[in-house]
C-alpha cells in the first residue's frame, strides 16, 4: 500500500511551494554551490508555472505528494525533461520538506516515478545529485539509478547515472 497520494500540480498550490522552496536546508540540497539559496515567492511560483505547463505539453510531469491517510503536505517528485550535456533527456527529481527527510518518502516518490516512466514508454530515466548529499545517492540507486560518472554543476560536483527503461512494446516518447 502507498503511503503517498501523488496529484498534478494547479495554480492552488503555490503556497505549496513557495514553503518549500523558501526552506534553507531544501534550497541548500537542490541547488548548492552558485545556484545556492532560497527562492522568492516569484522563482518558487515560476517553478510551479513551468510543471504545470510540462505536464499540458507532455502529459507527465513533477506531482505533488500527499501523506496518504493524514493529507499533510510531503513535497514534490516525478519526472521532467531537461537537456544534460547537450542531450534530452528525462530526469528523475524531488524534494521534500525537511521533516519528511529520512523517513522513505523520497524512496517511494522515486520508485513511483521510474514505474510511470514504464508505463509512458519512455526509454531512460537520468538521476543525479551532489556528491557530498548521500542520502540523495541512496535514493537515487533504490530507484534503480545506476550511477556511472561526475559533472560540473553550478561549481560543484555532482553524481549522475540512469536506469535504462524497457518499453515492453509501448510508443517511446524519450
Amino acid at each position: 500500500m502507498m503511503r503517498l497520494r501523488p496529484e498534478r500540480p494547479w495554480r492552488e498550490h503555490e503556497r505549496l511551494y513557495r514553503d518549500l522552496f523558501a526552506d534553507p536546508a531544501v534550497a541548500s540540497a537542490l541547488w548548492p554551490g552558485a545556484l545556492g539559496g532560497v527562492r522568492s515567492a516569484r522563482q518558487s511560483e515560476e517553478i510551479l508555472a513551468a510543471d504545470i505547463a510540462h505536464w499540458q505539453k507532455r502529459s507527465f510531469g513533477p506531482w505533488i505528494f500527499f501523506e496518504a491517510t493524514s493529507g499533510m503536505f510531503i513535497g514534490r517528485g516525478g519526472l521532467r525533461r531537461c537537456t544534460l550535456d547537450g542531450r534530452e533527456s528525462v530526469e528523475l527529481l524531488y524534494a521534500l520538506r525537511p521533516d519528511a527527510w529520512g523517513l522513505g518518502y523520497a524512496s517511494e516518490i522515486a520508485t513511483l516515478s521510474v514505474a510511470h516512466a514504464r508505463r509512458l514508454g519512455l526509454r531512460e530515466v537520468v538521476g543525479f545529485t551532489a556528491t557530498t548529499n548521500r542520502r540523495s545517492r541512496r535514493v537515487l540507486e533504490k530507484a534503480g539509478i545506476r550511477l556511472t560518472g561526475t559533472f560540473q554543476h553550478a561549481g560543484v560536483p555532482h553524481l549522475i547515472g540512469s536506469i535504462a527503461i524497457a518499453d515492453g512494446g509501448r510508443r517511446r516518447l524519450a
